[in-house]
């Protein structure tokens, strides 16, 4: 039974809600944060990774590498108070769980399992996700939570910093209000700390400029990843240029852009972005799928360059076609797009030199040719050049 001293600060955090303010500045803070991407009626935290994907995510966080069996403590710690431990990774998604039977049925009618998203954009004002913004240990109790469907529960959420500061995930300890003790925010504190002074040698600084995914799509196709190349077949480097140009995608809106009506399983394709994810260290999220590293893409930069006016800067940039080898529809699109706009905007007010830059790529564009050829004025070498390309271009 809830002790007199829970059940008045319940009734009073309630009547506060009720009246619009928080007695906490920090839940106050938080509500504003989330109220534009949360509902507060929504019923439960989505769920954005299949099974497979969170065992990979867990079996590569840093937290169960630590090496102090942190799933047994923190399992423990919630056996002992009848509540649900958690662990999550940077994003707040929950990588592990364990409690009695009758907390994880709660638990996952809110969406409390592996794979749920638990930030404060996905789930509102909740401890796992406070603990993630501020990087302090967060309790949220009662009714400071944003959905109505947590408002029963209490939570503390512990994060977990790299030694540079970066944030790896937190630890959490959740349950009903009724069971609310300072013992368990000290418990969740104590071993993140703990976890942080364990924390394997390979988990380096956060994702800095030298740590950027530069994919490659113009002319001949190529990756690199913190400065490394990436080995990828012509499959996966339509896939990751799906993901860069297109942005967040469902299964089969990835299918359609890549594979269009041609046949080709979900595993097949979950199958290749998993083996894309471990290369980029967990750099791919889903439902729906979308990179969550810094990109940068060859042809954005074109078509930024073009948009912009500069077409000297996007001529030198444009290397060739859009994967030149590739039928996807995605491909063809943008492949049209790219070529089109930058052809249009060199005919219009391009110079002789990026009129010829064009033309290395497109060797029979006539009338490409003919502008360079106009537009060289005094320039002998310009024009013959482009007198030369006209000749083979003619005779082809």
């Amino acid at each position: 039974m809830a002790s007199r001293e829970l059940r008045t600060r319940r009734q009073s955090i309630e009547s506060a809600r009720a009246d619009g303010h928080a007695h906490d500045p920090a839940i106050a803070a938080s509500w504003d944060r989330c109220r534009s991407t949360v509902a507060e009626t929504a019923a439960a935290a989505p769920v954005d990774c299949e099974p497979h994907e969170v065992t990979e995510r867990w079996e590569q966080s840093p937290i169960r590498r630590s090496g102090i069996g942190v799933e047994e403590q923190l399992g423990r710690a919630a056996e002992s108070s009848g509540l649900i431990a958690a662990i999550t990774d940077e994003d707040g998604r929950i990588l592990w769980t364990a409690g009695s039977p009758q907390m994880n049925r709660v638990a996952e009618r809110v969406g409390f399992v592996r794979g749920g998203r638990w930030d404060e954009r996905s789930a509102g004002t909740n401890a796992l996700g406070m603990a993630l913004y501020t990087g302090e240990t967060s309790s949220v109790f009662s009714a400071e939570h944003w959905c109505d469907s947590v408002r029963d529960w209490v939570c503390w959420a512990a994060p977990v910093r790299s030694r540079d500061g970066r944030r790896l995930g937190v630890l959490d300890l959740s349950g009903p209000w009724d069971r609310a003790s300072p013992l368990a925010e000290f418990a969740v504190s104590a071993l993140g700390r703990l976890v942080e002074e364990h924390l394997p040698d390979d988990v380096g600084p956060a994702v800095g400029a030298d740590q950027v995914l530069k994919l490659s799509v113009l002319g001949r196709p190529g990756a690199s990843f913190a400065g490394e190349p990436l080995a990828l077949s012509p499959r996966q480097i339509e896939l990751l240029a799906a993901l860069a140009l297109n942005g967040p995608s469902t299964l089969d809106q990835l299918r359609e852009h890549v594979y269009g009506e041609r046949p080709l399983s979900s595993a097949t394709i979950k199958a290749e972005l998993s083996h894309i994810r471990q290369m980029l260290g967990g750099g791919i999220a889903s439902r729906p799928y979308e990179l969550t590293v810094t990109v940068e893409v060859d042809a954005v930069d074109v078509r930024d360059r073009v948009r912009s006016g500069d077409l000297a800067g996007a001529a030198a940039a444009y290397t060739g076609q859009l994967l030149p080898d590739s039928e996807a529809p995605f491909a063809l699109e943008y492949r049209h797009l790219i070529d089109v706009t930058l052809r249009q905007g060199l005919l219009d007010s391009g110079s002789a030199e990026d009129l010829l830059r064009f033309a290395e790529v497109h060797r029979y564009d006539e009338a490409v040719i003919e502008r360079a050829m106009e537009v060289a004025g005094d320039s002998a070498t310009l024009r013959h050049e482009a007198e030369a390309r006209l000749q083979v271009a003619r005779e082809t």
